[in-house]
């Protein structure tokens, strides 16, 4: 009996060590998601634009105009991917705050409820985590798991 505990005791620690990276990258995605879900209200609600600001050197990202800077977990990676093949001035203003400066960029919200796009890989540096989508059309945000060789 005492032997099980043991080894109960000297498994526990490395699976626990392996499973809390990927929970804190899913729970990171999620929390960017509702942020992003609520800054598209923001702006259908008082019929205007609202900018999201990510900081890509720092990992973190903050609705404009609000004081609260959301910071990823220690060892989180975000990475934002370019989507391409849209010809719309929305596009072009993405991708044109993405050239400007390579470790900022920014989503914009408009009132009625479209947005400028985003993807965006949340996760550890070298790879993996979690997806977060904006569709530009209606500004939805959606999660999903990273596949191997997204980067």
């Amino acid at each position: 009996m005492l032997a099980i505990a043991g080894l109960l005791v000297a498994l526990v620690p490395p699976a626990v060590s392996v499973v809390v990276p990927g929970m804190k990258a899913k729970v990171a995605a999620l929390d960017l998601a509702s942020t992003l879900r609520e800054a598209r209200f923001s702006a259908i609600s008082q019929s205007t634009t609202v900018d999201v600001e990510f900081d890509l050197e720092s990992g973190s990202y903050v609705v404009k105009d609000r004081s609260k800077i959301t910071n990823l977990p220690r060892g989180m990676a975000l990475v934002i991917q370019e989507r391409r093949g849209y010809v719309s001035e929305t596009r072009r203003v993405a991708r044109h705050s993405l050239q400007e400066d390579r470790n900022r960029y920014t989503l914009r919200f408009y009132a009625d409820g479209s947005s400028s796009g985003l993807k965006a890989r949340v996760g550890p540096a070298q790879g993996g985590g979690w997806i977060v989508v904006v569709d530009w059309l209606f500004g939805g945000a959606s999660v999903s798991r990273a596949s191997g060789n997204e980067a």
